[in-house]
């Protein structure tokens, strides 16, 4: 579908449809602007539970009560199928006597939700359904024109705060400047077409704002300029992410199963992110999980695995990753200035489980447990499969020895 189509113009005077072109039809689902000029009353397209406040809204512009500008309004095609619209409002003049011009954006596919989506993310969808915000006009990321919605997205007090800024790259996170430039060349080039993209925001507060944006090539005065519709997704983009890092969670100690640790680590650990960095892989086996589980029972197994998740979470830092390997084994992928800061990392959670208050609730019995450890670092070339291969292989050198040992590779 060609992206022209989802503007259209029409002009009135009392809803009575004096111009249209052939856009404005088609967003309607009408064949040419005939079609919209044989109408009694373009209050027809307008969802009826609007149709009052279009009215008051058309009588206050025309009376100068209120001023032209942008707004958000629910209409309906000609299948009856409800749409969501921007409505641009200008002043004319139709043989002397004044009308109302109306720039119709037709934003339906741009908020209409992923009907795949599971029942769990029903207020996912609801949000980013609901969070139509702004309008920016800028040329070269030059601020022409905002509107108030768009200026309280981003924390600033009016449109003025906005237009007063040099440059509107100033509230993009810096990670997505770089990509925002070479997409307004492309936009310009003819080599992009309009498409929604999320990007990070900066609030005037400092937080993160996520936003997806749409954005077109529009007339300012007589020169092309970009015009941007934006969506503030940021709750909505949160809860996403709290779904999928949920996906990627093992149900019992709540780090990450196996493919959310693969996941994360590709993600995380490419290969240039880690030749100037030094990474370790610590592989970490509980030596008396299957006598734990016969002697006090699977509840117990259970605690066991999910008290030496946690002490190996309070060893690691938020740039380290941990995750559930298999049955009794752990996986922390660390990054380390040297071998000896590596092994006293994995060293300090080995003694840290030695204090383990797991009791017995039958018989108040004090359970001990221990664990193996096998480490092995990043080599050039190297691949995160290979590193957890090399760990696996430290790992089972230490239990082929005695219980509680630590091998590195």
């Amino acid at each position: 579908m060609e992206f022209d189509t989802h503007y259209g113009v029409v002009i009135h005077q009392d809803f009575i449809p004096l111009y249209a072109d052939d856009n404005y039809a088609k967003i309607f689902g009408y064949t040419s602007a005939q079609d919209i000029l044989g109408l009694k009353s373009i209050l027809e397209l307008i969802d009826p539970e609007a149709q009052d406040i279009a009215a008051h809204t058309y009588y206050a512009l025309m009376s100068g009560i209120e001023k032209p500008q942008v707004r958000s309004y629910i209409n309906r095609n000609r299948l009856g199928q409800l749409m969501n619209v921007l409505s641009i409002e200008h002043v004319v003049e139709w043989q002397g006597r004044p009308a109302l011009q109306i720039t119709i954006v037709d934003l339906t596919e741009n908020i209409t939700l992923n009907k795949n989506l599971q029942q769990s993310e029903f207020r996912y969808r609801q949000l980013v359904h609901s969070s139509l915000q702004g309008v920016l006009n800028h040329r070269k990321f030059s601020p022409l024109f905002c509107n108030q919605a768009f200026a309280s997205l981003l924390g600033y007090p009016n449109s003025q705060s906005i237009l007063a800024l040099p440059s509107i790259l100033d509230v993009i996170d810096p990670d997505y400047r770089t990509h925002r430039q070479e997409a307004y060349t492309a936009l310009f080039d003819q080599k992009l077409k309009p498409h929604p993209v999320e990007i990070k925001c900066v609030h005037l507060s400092g937080k993160t704002v996520w936003v997806k944006l749409l954005e077109s090539i529009i007339d300012w005065e007589g020169q092309p300029a970009v015009q941007v519709t934006v969506i503030d997704i940021t709750e909505s983009y949160l809860l996403k992410q709290k779904f999928e890092q949920q996906i990627h969670l093992d149900y019992l100690t709540q780090v990450f199963h196996r493919r959310g640790l693969l996941h994360n680590a590709q993600a995380k650990y490419n290969e240039k992110a880690v030749q100037t960095q030094q990474l370790y892989c610590v592989l970490m086996g509980l030596d008396e999980l299957k006598q734990i589980n016969h002697l006090y029972g699977h509840v117990m197994g259970d605690k066991a695995l999910i008290n030496f998740a946690q002490h190996c979470q309070s060893k690691l830092t938020d740039d380290d990753l941990l995750g559930r390997w298999s049955g009794d084994e752990f996986i922390a992928l660390i990054k380390a200035g040297s071998n000896n800061i590596a092994r006293s990392i994995a060293e300090s959670i080995r003694h840290s489980i030695e204090d383990s208050e797991l009791i017995d609730p039958q018989s108040g019995k004090h359970i001990r447990f221990s664990a193996s450890v096998g480490i092995s670092k990043w080599q050039t070339d190297d691949t995160i499969e290979n590193l957890i291969l090399r760990a696996d292989s430290a790992l089972e050198l230490a239990r082929a020895q005695v219980t509680n040992q630590l091998v590195m590779v």
